[in-house]
């Protein structure tokens, strides 16, 4: 590595106007319900958001209507949250890059099973 520059490869979210709460109205709300509401504010990636979601379904306070669909998609989106960090580990950037589209499709179907 050199003396003076180094590499930087980083995920950043992306949702645009609007982040998280506008692109993912449901999860949004979700966390809200939970008490969560710095995570809405903070606009997380996506990437990142599957670390709170596990700890949503571990707290008991959150209600039974966020976790029964959590429970069905909380597995796929932490596989593909564990292949894109392997992916991104190993440098891989077009297989990161197809990674990413999978968990993106992963939280579109969390999105629709989740109730207001």
């Amino acid at each position: 590595m050199s003396r003076t520059m180094q590499i930087d490869i980083r995920l950043v979210p992306a949702y645009g106007s609007g982040g998280l709460a506008k692109a993912y109205p449901r999860c949004a709300a979700m966390f809200r319900d939970a008490g969560k509401e710095r995570i809405v504010e903070e606009s997380p990636s996506l990437f990142h958001l599957v670390d709170e979601l596990v700890r949503l379904m571990n707290d008991p306070a959150v209600p039974e209507r966020w976790k029964r669909p959590l429970g069905l998609h909380l597995d796929r989106l932490k596989r593909c949250r564990d292949e894109a960090r392997d992916h991104l580990l190993g440098r891989r950037l077009n297989d990161l890059d197809q990674a990413l589209y999978r968990l993106e499709d992963a939280f579109d179907d969390l999105e629709k099973d989740l109730a207001w």
